[in-house]
C-alpha cells in the first residue's frame, strides 16, 4: 500500500513537472517572441530618433522652408504609421502580464512602458518640429507683406522727392500741410 501511494505522489509530481515544463517552455517561446518584438521597436526608435536630432532648425528662405514641410510631413506619417506595431506590442506585453500574473513581469512592464514613452516624445517632437515650421513659414510670409509694403512706401517717397525737386514750392506746401496735420 506504501508503495502504491508513493507511485501515486510519484505521478502527481511528474504530471506538475511537465506541466510547468510545458508552461516556462511557452513562457521561453513568448519571452523571446516579446524581446525580438522590443529589440525592433528599439532599433526603430533608435533611427527616428537620429533621423530627427539630424534635421535642421526651420530655414530663412521659402524655398529650403517648403522642403522641410515636406520632408517633416512624410517623416510625421511614417512615424504615425508605426503607431499600429507600438500598439500590437502594447497588446503583447498585456497578454504575457495577464498569462503569467504568477510570476515577476516588471521587466517587461518597464520596457513596454520605456517604449511607449520614447513613442510618444518622438511623436510629442515631431509635432512641435511641425509648428515651428508653420511658424518660420508665418514669420516668413508676415515679412514678405511688410517688406512688400515698405517697398511700395519707399516708392511713394521717391516719387514724392523727385517732384519736390521738380517744383520746390510743392515741397512747402507739403511741409505745411504736414505741420497742420500734426504729422
Amino acid at each position: 500500500m506504501n508503495v502504491t501511494a508513493l507511485r501515486e505522489h510519484w505521478d502527481e509530481a511528474n504530471a506538475r513537472v511537465l506541466q510547468r515544463k510545458a508552461q516556462l517552455d511557452a513562457m521561453l517561446g513568448d519571452s523571446q517572441r516579446y524581446e525580438a518584438r522590443r529589440r525592433d521597436a528599439d532599433a526603430w526608435l533608435s533611427r527616428m530618433e537620429a533621423r530627427l536630432a539630424a534635421m535642421q532648425p526651420p530655414a530663412n528662405t521659402a524655398d529650403v522652408l517648403e522642403m522641410q514641410l515636406r520632408e517633416q510631413k512624410s517623416f510625421h506619417a511614417e512615424v504615425h504609421q508605426y503607431k499600429h506595431q507600438i500598439e500590437l506590442f502594447g497588446q503583447l506585453t498585456q497578454r504575457l502580464i495577464a498569462v503569467y500574473r504568477n510570476d515577476d513581469t516588471t521587466r517587461i512592464k518597464r520596457s513596454t512602458e520605456a517604449i511607449n514613452h520614447r513613442y510618444n516624445e518622438l511623436n510629442n517632437s515631431i509635432v512641435a518640429r511641425g509648428k515651428a515650421l508653420h511658424s518660420a513659414v508665418s514669420s516668413l510670409q508676415n515679412f514678405d507683406r511688410s517688406l512688400e509694403n515698405f517697398v511700395a512706401w519707399l516708392s511713394e517717397a521717391e516719387s514724392l522727392l523727385d517732384a519736390a525737386e521738380r517744383d520746390p514750392h510743392l515741397l512747402k506746401v507739403s511741409d505745411d500741410i504736414l505741420i497742420r496735420t500734426g504729422e
